[in-house]
């Protein structure tokens, strides 16, 4: 039998700013992705490797809509 499984992970506006910012100045989407995540509970820290593809694109469409 199969099952759908499904969560909802929540990035607080102050981290994606945080994240925005940092990537803005010339830094690495990555390394503040897993410094960020890494003081998240362990239930999101372990599940971030599902929305960090999300979590990348929507940064990299706010710095194209600060252009």
């Amino acid at each position: 039998m199969d099952f759908e499984y499904t969560a909802t992970i929540h990035i607080s506006k102050e981290d994606l700013r945080k994240m925005y910012l940092y990537v803005y100045w010339g830094g690495d989407f990555c390394d503040i992705f897993d410094e960020i995540i890494s003081g998240y509970d362990d239930k999101i820290y372990y599940s971030s490797e599902y929305i960090y593809d999300q979590v990348q694109d929507e940064i990299l469409r706010r710095l194209k809509q600060s252009e």
